[in-house]
């Protein structure tokens, strides 16, 4: 297939640099959450992708050469901190890998629970591994990031989610020295991968208010990831961007009071009210509809639905980078991903009021 970065007049690191510093870039950024799901685009199985480093460097670095995304790199994502921690995943050959048995079955199990080795424990050697290998092959052309779980996500993962949401309700403090333990573990992570020059992001689909209340994300979620984010500005230099799925508009302003760079907004939320809450204090990233719009949409499906997040968002504050609202489905296709970046580049192109 033919390397579609060409269509582009910079590269990513280019144009991160000329939108930072206030200069006109050739386009807007651009960058969908696909990860695993470009297994099958290498072929290979989910399954394989995720205990192979070579192949996980592989993948990344094929989606950055095939589509021209914004960004590349990959990481423990969600659930590979608790994994390191004891948690069992299950590993479907072509889907994404999900939590099988959390570890923590009593509350007495947590005294067995040690902070993890990023360099030892569990899959964690293999994600470090193949951020240096990404980071040398194209780390002079675009940015290099490394996606994990948060601490309330990590904590969740080691108990299970039901499990650990009853637990806010019914054993809070103990809550609080799992969230430790967990926060504990992910500074580890955040050291490691900071210090090969990888930067840190951080997902908390746990932490949404379609699955918590307002007062639980300031009691559990806030103070910890507060603490990751200022351990990310103090080992790497920058704040990282942060995704929480689902409902968030009651939670904007403490979202961006932890301090972080940008914001990964779901698709449910509207753009133009995250702006208008939060917009002058950090960046906002999304919101293309995954399923409905990048997986099952057509052409101008994707073209329509990318013109209105860049509309709506283009001129916020503190930047804006165009991606989907979530990680796209494992049944999404190459054409479609190809679309958002198309989308992106006749939308995008600066000056951007001229074309929307």
């Amino acid at each position: 297939m033919e390397n579609i970065c060409h269509k582009d007049e910079m590269t990513p690191r280019e144009r991160a640099e000329a939108i930072s510093a206030g200069e006109e870039a050739d386009r807007i950024q651009c960058c969908p959450f696909v990860g695993e799901v470009g297994a099958k685009f290498i072929g290979v199985k989910v399954s394989e992708l995720c205990h192979d480093y070579k192949l996980l460097a592989k993948n990344e670095i094929n989606l950055y050469r095939t589509f021209g995304f914004d960004s590349a790199g990959g990481g423990p994502n969600l659930f590979g901190i608790a994994e390191a921690m004891g948690t069992v995943l299950a590993y479907p050959d072509n889907d994404m890998p999900y939590v099988d048995v959390p570890v923590v079955k009593k509350y007495e199990d947590i005294d067995k629970l040690e902070p993890v080795n990023p360099y030892k424990d569990g899959r964690l050697p293999l994600f470090l591994e193949a951020a240096k290998f990404i980071k040398q092959e194209i780390g002079s052309e675009v940015d290099i990031s490394s996606d994990f779980g948060g601490p309330f996500t990590t904590a969740a993962s080691l108990r299970g989610v039901d499990v650990f949401l009853r637990d806010t309700l019914r054993n809070p403090e103990w809550v609080h020295k799992l969230l430790n333990l967990a926060t504990e573990s992910i500074f580890n992570y955040i050291d490691a991968v900071c210090r090969i020059g990888v930067k840190p992001c951080i997902s908390e689909p746990v932490a949404s208010l379609t699955v918590i209340s307002p007062r639980q994300f300031r009691t559990f979620v806030k103070p910890y990831l507060k603490k990751c984010v200022d351990r990310i500005i103090e080992k790497f230099g920058s704040a990282p961007t942060v995704h929480i799925c689902g409902n968030t508009r009651g939670i904007l302003k403490d979202i961006a009071d932890t301090g972080i760079q940008v914001f990964s907004v779901d698709n449910v939320v509207d753009l133009a009210e995250v702006k208008k809450s939060i917009g002058d204090r950090v960046g906002i990233m999304g919101n293309v509809k995954p399923i409905e719009t990048m997986c099952n949409g057509t052409k101008d499906d994707i073209f329509k639905e990318s013109r209105e997040c860049i509309k709506k968002a283009y001129d916020n504050p503190r930047g804006f980078i165009l991606s989907t609202g979530c990680k796209v489905p494992m049944a999404t296709s190459r054409e479609n991903i190809e679309f958002l970046m198309d989308a992106a580049r006749t939308y995008g192109k600066y000056p951007i009021a001229d074309n929307i």
